[in-house]
Protein backbone atom coordinates (compact mmCIF):
# COMPACT_ATOMS: atom_id res chain seq x y z
CA UNK A 1 0.00 0.00 0.00
CA UNK A 2 1.15 3.60 -0.56
CA UNK A 3 -0.15 6.93 0.76
CA UNK A 4 -2.38 9.16 -1.59
CA UNK A 5 -1.03 9.51 -5.25
CA UNK A 6 -0.91 12.18 -6.49
CA UNK A 7 0.50 15.44 -9.13
CA UNK A 8 1.91 18.94 -8.06
CA UNK A 9 -0.95 20.64 -10.53
CA UNK A 10 -3.58 18.23 -8.28
CA UNK A 11 -2.03 19.35 -5.23
CA UNK A 12 -2.59 23.36 -6.78
CA UNK A 13 -6.09 22.82 -6.90
CA UNK A 14 -6.25 21.88 -3.79
CA UNK A 15 -4.30 24.41 -2.10
CA UNK A 16 -7.63 26.76 -1.63
CA UNK A 17 -9.88 24.46 0.01
CA UNK A 18 -6.96 23.57 2.79
CA UNK A 19 -5.96 27.17 3.23
CA UNK A 20 -9.64 28.03 3.76
CA UNK A 21 -10.16 25.80 6.54
CA UNK A 22 -10.00 27.66 10.18
CA UNK A 23 -6.74 25.85 11.40
CA UNK A 24 -5.00 24.47 8.57
CA UNK A 25 -3.90 20.67 8.79
CA UNK A 26 -0.20 20.45 7.66
CA UNK A 27 0.72 18.34 4.81
CA UNK A 28 3.69 16.16 4.05
CA UNK A 29 4.66 15.52 0.11
CA UNK A 30 6.54 12.28 -0.46
CA UNK A 31 7.86 11.79 -4.07
CA UNK A 32 11.43 11.21 -5.77
CA UNK A 33 14.58 12.96 -5.52
CA UNK A 34 14.71 15.94 -8.15
CA UNK A 35 11.19 16.31 -8.58
CA UNK A 36 10.29 20.03 -7.73
CA UNK A 37 8.81 19.61 -4.40
CA UNK A 38 10.80 21.90 -2.32
CA UNK A 39 10.54 24.61 -4.99
CA UNK A 40 6.82 24.26 -5.13
CA UNK A 41 6.30 24.81 -1.74
CA UNK A 42 8.40 27.65 -1.42
CA UNK A 43 6.62 29.48 -4.82
CA UNK A 44 3.20 28.01 -5.29
CA UNK A 45 2.17 27.38 -2.21
CA UNK A 46 3.49 30.12 -0.89
CA UNK A 47 1.45 32.34 -3.47
CA UNK A 48 -1.26 30.15 -2.84
CA UNK A 49 -1.50 30.97 1.14
CA UNK A 50 -1.02 34.76 0.56
CA UNK A 51 -4.38 34.82 -1.57
CA UNK A 52 -5.97 32.95 1.14
CA UNK A 53 -5.08 35.68 3.18
CA UNK A 54 -5.23 38.67 0.92
CA UNK A 55 -1.54 39.63 0.94
CA UNK A 56 1.52 39.08 -1.30
CA UNK A 57 3.64 35.94 -1.70
CA UNK A 58 6.42 37.96 -0.18
CA UNK A 59 4.45 39.39 2.72
CA UNK A 60 4.15 35.75 3.43
CA UNK A 61 7.18 34.73 5.93
CA UNK A 62 9.31 31.67 4.69
CA UNK A 63 11.33 29.43 7.05
CA UNK A 64 12.63 26.47 5.31
CA UNK A 65 14.67 23.93 8.06
CA UNK A 66 16.19 20.63 6.56
CA UNK A 67 15.50 18.71 9.67
CA UNK A 68 17.82 15.64 8.26
CA UNK A 69 20.50 17.45 8.92
CA UNK A 70 19.11 18.58 12.58
CA UNK A 71 18.88 16.97 16.22
CA UNK A 72 16.24 17.27 18.26
CA UNK A 73 17.60 19.45 20.25
CA UNK A 74 18.10 22.03 17.40
CA UNK A 75 14.97 22.07 16.84
CA UNK A 76 12.67 21.80 20.44
CA UNK A 77 14.93 23.33 22.86
CA UNK A 78 17.51 21.76 25.29
CA UNK A 79 16.91 21.23 28.93
CA UNK A 80 19.33 22.99 31.28
CA UNK A 81 19.75 22.31 35.16
CA UNK A 82 18.39 25.55 36.90
CA UNK A 83 17.78 26.52 40.92
CA UNK A 84 13.57 27.17 41.78
CA UNK A 85 12.40 29.40 43.86
CA UNK A 86 12.42 26.81 47.07
CA UNK A 87 16.40 26.88 46.43
CA UNK A 88 15.85 23.12 44.94
CA UNK A 89 17.59 21.87 41.47
CA UNK A 90 14.84 21.98 38.83
CA UNK A 91 14.69 21.53 35.11
CA UNK A 92 14.51 23.92 32.23
CA UNK A 93 13.73 23.92 28.79
CA UNK A 94 15.30 26.43 26.34
CA UNK A 95 12.94 28.25 23.99
CA UNK A 96 12.77 26.48 20.93
CA UNK A 97 15.02 27.38 18.37
CA UNK A 98 12.57 26.97 15.77
CA UNK A 99 9.87 29.61 17.90
CA UNK A 100 13.14 32.22 17.81
CA UNK A 101 13.34 31.86 14.17
CA UNK A 102 9.92 32.89 13.33
CA UNK A 103 10.35 35.85 16.18
CA UNK A 104 13.04 37.24 14.32
CA UNK A 105 11.56 36.58 10.72
CA UNK A 106 8.96 38.86 12.16
CA UNK A 107 5.68 38.01 9.89
CA UNK A 108 2.08 37.85 11.37
CA UNK A 109 1.75 34.88 8.00
CA UNK A 110 4.18 32.19 7.32
CA UNK A 111 5.16 29.01 6.14
CA UNK A 112 7.37 26.55 8.53
CA UNK A 113 9.07 24.47 5.77
CA UNK A 114 10.96 21.06 7.30
CA UNK A 115 12.10 19.24 4.38
CA UNK A 116 13.77 15.99 4.06
CA UNK A 117 11.72 15.24 7.12
CA UNK A 118 11.57 11.23 5.56
CA UNK A 119 15.21 11.06 6.23
CA UNK A 120 14.99 12.76 9.63
CA UNK A 121 15.74 10.61 12.79
CA UNK A 122 13.30 8.87 14.87
CA UNK A 123 13.77 11.14 17.80
CA UNK A 124 13.41 14.17 15.39
CA UNK A 125 10.52 13.60 13.84
CA UNK A 126 9.34 13.14 17.63
CA UNK A 127 10.34 16.65 18.57
CA UNK A 128 8.29 17.84 15.50
CA UNK A 129 5.38 15.73 16.06
CA UNK A 130 3.70 18.80 18.17
CA UNK A 131 4.04 21.00 15.50
CA UNK A 132 2.49 18.75 12.43
CA UNK A 133 -0.73 18.30 14.79
CA UNK A 134 -2.33 21.40 14.33
CA UNK A 135 -4.85 20.63 17.59
CA UNK A 136 -1.21 21.49 19.62
CA UNK A 137 0.96 24.34 16.71
CA UNK A 138 3.48 23.40 18.98
CA UNK A 139 7.50 23.04 19.67
CA UNK A 140 9.09 22.10 22.27
CA UNK A 141 6.46 23.04 24.43
CA UNK A 142 6.11 27.00 22.92
CA UNK A 143 3.20 27.87 20.48
CA UNK A 144 3.62 28.39 17.38
CA UNK A 145 1.96 31.64 15.52
CA UNK A 146 -1.23 31.09 14.47
CA UNK A 147 -0.38 32.07 11.10
CA UNK A 148 2.14 30.20 10.39
CA UNK A 149 0.86 26.66 8.65
CA UNK A 150 3.44 23.71 8.69
CA UNK A 151 4.10 21.89 5.80
CA UNK A 152 6.77 19.06 5.21
CA UNK A 153 8.46 17.01 2.53
CA UNK A 154 10.66 14.25 1.33
CA UNK A 155 11.96 10.86 -0.53
CA UNK A 156 9.97 7.87 -0.66
CA UNK A 157 11.38 4.47 0.95
CA UNK A 158 12.46 2.93 -2.14
CA UNK A 159 14.38 6.20 -3.47
CA UNK A 160 17.45 4.74 -1.88
CA UNK A 161 18.29 8.88 -0.22
CA UNK A 162 18.31 7.38 3.40
CA UNK A 163 14.50 8.29 4.08
CA UNK A 164 12.70 5.97 6.25
CA UNK A 165 8.75 5.38 6.94
CA UNK A 166 7.10 8.03 8.92
CA UNK A 167 6.30 7.02 12.58
CA UNK A 168 2.52 6.26 12.85
CA UNK A 169 1.94 8.98 15.30
CA UNK A 170 2.60 11.05 12.74
CA UNK A 171 0.63 9.76 9.80
CA UNK A 172 -3.00 10.95 11.99
CA UNK A 173 -1.62 14.01 12.18
CA UNK A 174 -0.97 15.43 8.32
CA UNK A 175 -2.28 14.67 5.29
CA UNK A 176 0.42 12.76 3.05
CA UNK A 177 0.50 12.81 -0.66
CA UNK A 178 3.27 10.77 -3.20
CA UNK A 179 3.85 13.21 -5.38
CA UNK A 180 3.89 11.46 -9.14
CA UNK A 181 5.62 12.68 -12.18
CA UNK A 182 3.58 15.16 -14.24
CA UNK A 183 6.39 15.93 -17.48
CA UNK A 184 3.97 18.39 -19.23
CA UNK A 185 3.78 20.33 -15.93
CA UNK A 186 7.88 20.66 -15.51
CA UNK A 187 7.74 21.69 -19.32
CA UNK A 188 5.25 24.14 -18.32
CA UNK A 189 7.71 25.33 -15.74
CA UNK A 190 10.59 25.02 -17.62
CA UNK A 191 9.71 27.31 -20.52
CA UNK A 192 8.98 29.92 -17.94
CA UNK A 193 12.57 28.80 -16.38
CA UNK A 194 15.46 29.10 -19.34
CA UNK A 195 15.38 25.42 -19.68
CA UNK A 196 16.51 24.91 -23.36
CA UNK A 197 13.91 23.96 -25.91
CA UNK A 198 15.91 20.90 -26.66
CA UNK A 199 15.97 19.43 -23.06
CA UNK A 200 11.90 20.63 -23.20
CA UNK A 201 11.00 18.91 -26.39
CA UNK A 202 12.92 15.65 -25.95
CA UNK A 203 11.25 15.08 -21.99
CA UNK A 204 7.70 15.63 -23.86
CA UNK A 205 8.88 13.62 -26.95
CA UNK A 206 10.17 10.86 -25.25
CA UNK A 207 8.00 10.88 -21.84
CA UNK A 208 6.13 7.28 -22.61
CA UNK A 209 10.00 5.83 -23.20
CA UNK A 210 11.07 6.79 -20.03
CA UNK A 211 13.40 10.10 -20.67
CA UNK A 212 12.53 11.29 -16.79
CA UNK A 213 12.99 8.04 -14.41
CA UNK A 214 10.26 6.51 -12.31
CA UNK A 215 12.69 6.06 -9.60
CA UNK A 216 16.31 5.40 -8.59
CA UNK A 217 17.57 2.63 -10.94
CA UNK A 218 18.78 -0.56 -9.05
CA UNK A 219 22.11 -0.83 -10.61
CA UNK A 220 24.72 2.48 -9.15
CA UNK A 221 24.49 5.18 -12.06
CA UNK A 222 22.82 9.21 -13.33
CA UNK A 223 19.39 8.76 -13.99
CA UNK A 224 17.32 11.73 -15.32
CA UNK A 225 14.98 13.65 -13.32
CA UNK A 226 13.56 17.32 -13.38
CA UNK A 227 16.07 18.77 -11.17
CA UNK A 228 19.28 16.93 -13.58
CA UNK A 229 17.69 18.09 -16.73
CA UNK A 230 17.36 21.27 -15.66
CA UNK A 231 21.06 21.06 -14.74
CA UNK A 232 21.86 19.80 -18.08
CA UNK A 233 20.28 22.15 -19.76
CA UNK A 234 22.76 24.63 -18.37
CA UNK A 235 25.26 23.16 -19.94
CA UNK A 236 23.41 22.55 -23.33
CA UNK A 237 23.10 26.22 -23.80
CA UNK A 238 26.75 27.15 -22.81
CA UNK A 239 27.68 24.74 -25.67
CA UNK A 240 25.02 25.46 -28.30
CA UNK A 241 25.60 29.05 -27.71
CA UNK A 242 29.30 28.77 -28.49
CA UNK A 243 28.97 26.02 -31.38
CA UNK A 244 25.53 26.80 -33.01
CA UNK A 245 22.28 26.08 -32.20
CA UNK A 246 22.48 22.74 -35.09
CA UNK A 247 25.83 21.92 -33.01
CA UNK A 248 25.34 18.12 -33.15
CA UNK A 249 25.35 16.43 -29.12
CA UNK A 250 28.60 13.83 -29.25
CA UNK A 251 31.78 13.75 -27.74
CA UNK A 252 32.37 15.78 -24.83
CA UNK A 253 29.05 17.73 -24.01
CA UNK A 254 27.40 14.44 -24.57
CA UNK A 255 29.37 12.95 -21.82
CA UNK A 256 29.08 16.44 -19.81
CA UNK A 257 25.13 15.70 -19.85
CA UNK A 258 25.70 12.49 -19.22
CA UNK A 259 26.95 13.06 -16.46
CA UNK A 260 23.49 15.03 -15.09
CA UNK A 261 21.06 12.67 -16.91
CA UNK A 262 22.56 9.29 -17.22
CA UNK A 263 23.37 7.41 -20.63
CA UNK A 264 19.63 6.33 -21.92
CA UNK A 265 17.99 9.70 -21.41
CA UNK A 266 21.66 11.58 -23.33
CA UNK A 267 20.76 8.69 -26.18
CA UNK A 268 17.37 9.90 -26.28
CA UNK A 269 18.31 14.08 -26.29
CA UNK A 270 21.23 13.04 -29.16
CA UNK A 271 18.82 11.36 -31.04
CA UNK A 272 16.01 14.44 -30.81
CA UNK A 273 18.71 16.66 -32.00
CA UNK A 274 19.79 14.73 -34.69
CA UNK A 275 16.02 14.83 -36.38
CA UNK A 276 15.71 18.83 -35.70
CA UNK A 277 15.36 19.29 -39.74
CA UNK A 278 12.06 18.17 -38.62
CA UNK A 279 10.93 21.06 -38.06
CA UNK A 280 10.90 24.83 -39.94
CA UNK A 281 13.85 27.39 -38.91
CA UNK A 282 13.12 30.86 -37.86
CA UNK A 283 13.75 32.04 -40.96
CA UNK A 284 11.22 29.64 -42.75
CA UNK A 285 8.85 30.96 -40.30
CA UNK A 286 9.94 34.32 -40.39
CA UNK A 287 10.09 34.06 -44.79
CA UNK A 288 6.50 32.26 -44.42
CA UNK A 289 4.33 32.43 -41.06
CA UNK A 290 0.98 31.14 -42.75
CA UNK A 291 2.65 28.55 -44.73
CA UNK A 292 5.99 27.12 -42.97
CA UNK A 293 5.80 23.16 -41.85
CA UNK A 294 3.92 22.79 -38.35
CA UNK A 295 4.99 19.49 -37.11
CA UNK A 296 1.25 17.56 -36.98
CA UNK A 297 2.23 14.76 -34.78
CA UNK A 298 4.53 15.06 -31.88
CA UNK A 299 4.55 17.78 -29.15
CA UNK A 300 7.62 17.83 -28.67
CA UNK A 301 8.57 18.99 -32.14
CA UNK A 302 5.80 21.16 -32.27
CA UNK A 303 7.63 22.59 -29.33
CA UNK A 304 10.85 22.55 -30.85
CA UNK A 305 8.81 24.72 -33.79
CA UNK A 306 7.37 27.08 -31.54
CA UNK A 307 11.08 27.80 -30.03
CA UNK A 308 12.24 28.87 -33.51
CA UNK A 309 9.25 30.95 -33.75
CA UNK A 310 9.89 32.89 -30.73
CA UNK A 311 13.68 32.85 -30.67
CA UNK A 312 13.19 34.56 -34.53
CA UNK A 313 11.45 37.68 -32.85
CA UNK A 314 13.34 40.88 -33.14
CA UNK A 315 10.91 43.60 -33.10
CA UNK A 316 7.22 43.78 -33.38
CA UNK A 317 6.89 42.98 -37.08
CA UNK A 318 8.79 39.82 -36.41
CA UNK A 319 7.01 39.07 -33.01
CA UNK A 320 3.16 39.28 -34.95
CA UNK A 321 4.70 36.80 -37.71
CA UNK A 322 6.20 34.17 -34.41
CA UNK A 323 2.71 34.97 -32.99
CA UNK A 324 0.48 34.08 -36.28
CA UNK A 325 2.73 30.72 -36.89
CA UNK A 326 2.32 29.33 -33.21
CA UNK A 327 -1.18 29.99 -33.50
CA UNK A 328 -1.54 27.48 -36.36
CA UNK A 329 -0.06 24.87 -34.22
CA UNK A 330 -2.34 21.36 -33.86
CA UNK A 331 -1.87 21.50 -29.43
CA UNK A 332 -3.83 23.88 -27.67
CA UNK A 333 -2.23 23.89 -24.60
CA UNK A 334 0.72 24.44 -26.35
CA UNK A 335 -0.61 27.18 -28.54
CA UNK A 336 -1.81 28.81 -25.61
CA UNK A 337 1.33 28.15 -23.79
CA UNK A 338 3.96 29.59 -26.31
CA UNK A 339 1.97 32.76 -27.11
CA UNK A 340 2.19 33.57 -23.46
CA UNK A 341 5.59 33.38 -23.22
CA UNK A 342 5.99 35.18 -26.81
CA UNK A 343 4.12 38.31 -25.22
CA UNK A 344 5.98 38.13 -22.18
CA UNK A 345 8.60 39.16 -24.70
CA UNK A 346 7.55 41.63 -26.13
CA UNK A 347 6.12 43.26 -23.52
CA UNK A 348 9.22 43.10 -21.96
CA UNK A 349 10.71 44.86 -24.96
CA UNK A 350 8.18 46.86 -25.66
CA UNK A 351 7.23 46.25 -29.18
CA UNK A 352 4.07 47.15 -29.85
CA UNK A 353 1.61 45.11 -32.39
CA UNK A 354 -1.57 45.70 -34.20
CA UNK A 355 -2.45 42.05 -35.49
CA UNK A 356 -5.46 41.39 -35.29
CA UNK A 357 -4.47 37.65 -34.72
CA UNK A 358 -3.09 38.82 -31.58
CA UNK A 359 -5.69 40.79 -30.20
CA UNK A 360 -8.31 37.65 -31.39
CA UNK A 361 -6.43 35.32 -29.45
CA UNK A 362 -5.87 38.12 -25.71
CA UNK A 363 -10.00 38.01 -26.42
CA UNK A 364 -10.10 34.58 -26.02
CA UNK A 365 -8.05 33.84 -23.25
CA UNK A 366 -8.65 37.03 -20.94
CA UNK A 367 -8.94 34.94 -17.97
CA UNK A 368 -5.40 33.31 -18.37
CA UNK A 369 -3.38 36.56 -19.25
Amino acid sequence: MSHTKTTLKEMEQMLPIIFATPFVQPFILLGGTGTGKSQWISTVVRKAFAESVGLLADDIGMITLRVSQCDAQELAGVALPAKGADGHLITQYTKSPVVQMIEKNGREHGILFYDEVAQSTNDVQKSLADSFDRSEHSIGGWDLPQGWVVIGAGNRTTDKSGANRLLAHLTDRVTIFEVESDVQGWANWALENNVHPLIIGCALQYAEQGFFADGVPATYEQYCSFRSATYASNHLTAFLDVNGQDAPITGVIAKLIEANIGVGATAMLSQYADERGKVPTGNDIQADPLGAHIPDDDVGYQMLAANNAIASSVDSITADNAFAYIQRLPRADLKVTMSRRLQTIMTTNGWVTSSDVVSQFNAQHAEVL
